[in-house]
């Protein structure tokens, strides 16, 4: 596994690799915002999970929005990691909102969903705008890493 983790100026963390990034930003305590980049191919193991194990011992239950507008997707064994990780967390969990324009992403998170038998816990979004209301309300003023399309 070869990835790095770093604190950036703005209090945010980003793990890193050469095909992917994880970047975390906390708008306010119980709201994390994850922004996924390029492909996970496993090179990370536990480490995104990992860093959202501060979040669910001090604030649970925690908003956990993820922007995957720039992912180009995860190898089966990160997907099955995932669906185990939010089965596993449920309920350290108010609510996990995902946003993705691709449609392959699209299904990928309503797989993890539907494989997480975490019912409604989980929402996946195509529309930035009702992710970006979403978001407001859990954490107002917070703001989406995304560059403006």
């Amino acid at each position: 596994m070869s990835f790095k983790r770093e604190g950036m100026e703005d209090g945010s963390v980003r793990l890193s690799s050469e095909r992917c990034s994880f970047i975390y930003r906390r708008p306010r305590p119980g709201v994390v915002y994850m922004r996924i980049i390029g492909q996970d191919r496993g090179e990370f193991g536990t480490a995104p999970m990992d860093e959202l194990r501060e979040d669910l011992r001090r604030y649970a239950p925690v908003e956990l929005f993820v922007e995957m507008d720039e992912s180009s997707g995860a190898a089966v064994p990160v997907q099955d990691a995932w669906t185990e990780w939010f089965s596993g967390h449920r309920s350290e969990l108010k609510s996990v909102s995902i946003l993705t324009h691709s449609k392959f992403m699209h299904f990928t998170a309503e797989v993890v969903k539907l494989f997480s038998r975490t019912g409604e816990l989980i929402r996946v979004y195509l529309d930035p705008e009702a992710f970006d209301e979403a978001l407001q309300r859990a954490a107002p003023g917070a703001r989406p890493a995304r560059t403006p399309k």
